[in-house]
């Protein structure tokens, strides 16, 4: 297994923000986490990446103890918050080899990687601009390109489409499809139900910190899932029907 999750519990005073979670992800696989706001998606997603410690429980990467050994895991790991935010005096591509050279990637390889993905993400007109120029689009494709350019064995990352245009949603799905097949393994929290429909190969849903089922998507239609979704969190629409 790629990632391993054991009974992981994480409160915040009284708020109990992630309750018995456990989860498994092998290599190859495209985890999607689904849940209403305050559900508990990044609090998992920040233990699994080190920025917050669980109350109990256990975390394994690529077979490797989290608590054990922390700084192993770390360098199996990239990832995005869902507020990406970048040194604003720095230019995309500085950011970016910053980023390579805390990963310890050769010079040479690193700048092959960079202009790979500077063509890729279409950022070819502005990566040399200060980061305090760029639209929230701009640093998502910049941000996202620091986790690829890392090639981890995990890849966590959190509300990946927000401020992204249609064609770059879809590069970031089929980088982290390639990434995937590489034997890598991806997991992503998303409000979006059609694009997790489409883009994961597993949906877990998650609920007051409960990750409450978790289904193989080929097993439901879009249709089925938003009415899964509702049913399980239960949440849905307002009625609006009245209001003009």
């Amino acid at each position: 297994m790629i990632l391993k999750l054991e009974s992981l519990c994480k409160s915040f005073g009284k708020n109990i923000a992630v309750s018995d979670l456990s989860l498994e992800i092998p290599p190859g696989e495209v985890f999607g986490l689904l849940g209403p706001n305050g559900a508990g998606k990044t609090t998992t997603l920040k233990m699994i990446s080190g920025l917050v410690v669980p109350d109990s429980g256990r975390i394994v990467v690529d077979s490797v103890d989290a608590s054990v050994d922390p700084e192993s895991v770390h360098e199996r790991i990239s990832y995005v918050p869902d507020e990406p935010t970048m040194y604003s005096k720095l230019s995309g591509r500085e950011f970016l080899r910053f980023v390579g050279r805390m990963r310890n990637i050769p010079p040479d390889d690193l700048e092959e990687r960079i202009a790979f993905h500077e063509k890729l993400f279409d950022m070819e007109d502005w990566l040399d601009s200060r980061a305090e120029s760029y639209s929230h689009g701009m640093i998502q494709r910049v941000v996202l390109s620091s986790a690829f350019i890392s090639r981890p064995r995990l890849y966590v990352i959190d509300e990946p489409y927000v401020g992204l245009d249609p064609a770059t949603a879809e590069t970031f799905n089929r980088m982290s499809r390639a990434a995937a097949a590489s034997g890598a393994a991806v997991m992503v929290s998303t409000h979006t139900l059609p694009v997790a429909k489409v883009f994961c190969d597993r949906l877990g849903i998650i609920h007051e910190g409960k990750l409450i089922e978790t289904f193989m998507t080929d097993e439901i239609v879009e249709k089925d899932l938003q009415d899964i979704f509702f049913e399980i969190t239960g949440t849905g629409p307002a009625n609006v029907t009245n209001f003009f």
